[in-house]
């Protein structure tokens, strides 16, 4: 069975899954997540997002593949195989099959022109690159890498943060001519256009895609799991500012909502890429 799926909304959008299913307990990931707030959550009532037997948060680790009329856009690469990632065994030298994920959807390597990291966190990146005689080379070998400015400016200061993923994912790219540094509001292709969404990480971007019918956010990182919808003011443990990140979950959340917008996180299991509803009491997914 592929794990990729395909995804409504602008263009063809496909995800290519790397692991989905339950991973760490809710408080462990968000610390406002504790066991008595957590109960009180649709979030925990869903199986879709929380699994009751292990107590842990479901998520999925995937990229966002987007063909449009004029290129291929691989956005989030994932975690990568072979990387040496002590601190987190499920990342630690994979041998997964993300690659042939994506030549299941028909796409093959060399036709994607462009990857966009939406944050330079390990998770994101690792895909950038691939082993070969003992060398980190690109994994997409005609395709132009999307840095954003503040991104790589910050973490560039301290190469071994995120894992030591800069010397194995980023580096090499930089090195090898194929990256392109970005303003975080940089637009690529006419209905494809990135957007500053900073707050997780201090450079962290979305993406926006609109082809004149529907309209739909990639947005990364900024919210990680369906509970921070309901609890937006929800920060992660791994988000560079909390108040920032709160706010521009807020933010995206009061863009789309009522309005048949689609948001496409990169954690969310299926069905990922929802549609969000407003209530007095707050935001949830509509059905």
């Amino acid at each position: 069975m592929n794990k990729f799926n395909k995804l409504s909304g602008p263009f063809e959008i496909f995800r290519i899954i790397e692991f989905e299913g339950s991973f760490r307990e809710p408080e462990h990931l968000i610390p406002s997540a504790t066991e008595k707030a957590f109960k009180n959550t649709q979030s925990f009532q869903d199986t879709r997002f929380y699994d009751p037997y292990s107590k842990k948060l479901i998520m999925s680790f995937h990229g966002i593949l987007i063909k449009t009329s004029k290129s291929i856009i691989l956005v989030d690469t994932c975690i990568g195989n072979n990387k040496h990632r002590p601190a987190i065994p499920e990342w630690h030298m994979r041998k997964g099959t993300f690659l042939e994920e994506i030549n299941h959807t028909g796409i093959k390597l060399e036709d994607i022109d462009y990857v966009l990291c939406t944050h330079l966190h390990a998770d994101h990146v690792g895909w950038n690159t691939k082993l070969l005689d003992g060398r980190w080379i690109p994994t997409f070998p005609n395709a132009t890498y999307l840095f954003g400015k503040e991104e790589i400016d910050f973490w560039e200061k301290d190469k071994t943060a995120n894992h030591n993923s800069w010397n194995d994912s980023i580096e090499p790219i930089l090195v090898s001519g194929q990256a392109q540094i970005v303003e975080s509001n940089h637009h690529i292709e006419p209905g494809v256009d990135l957007v500053p969404a900073f707050g997780h990480s201090p450079g962290h971007v979305m993406l926006k895609l609109n082809d004149g019918n529907s309209i739909a956010y990639v947005i990364g990182d900024v919210i990680h799991h369906p509970v921070q919808i309901e609890h937006p003011d929800w920060s992660s443990m791994f988000c560079w500012d909390e108040a920032k990140a709160a706010s521009m979950r807020s933010s995206i959340l009061s863009e789309v909502a009522n309005k048949n917008h689609l948001l496409i996180p990169a954690h969310f299991p299926s069905p990922t890429a929802v549609k969000i509803k407003s209530f007095e009491s707050g935001f949830w997914i509509d059905e």
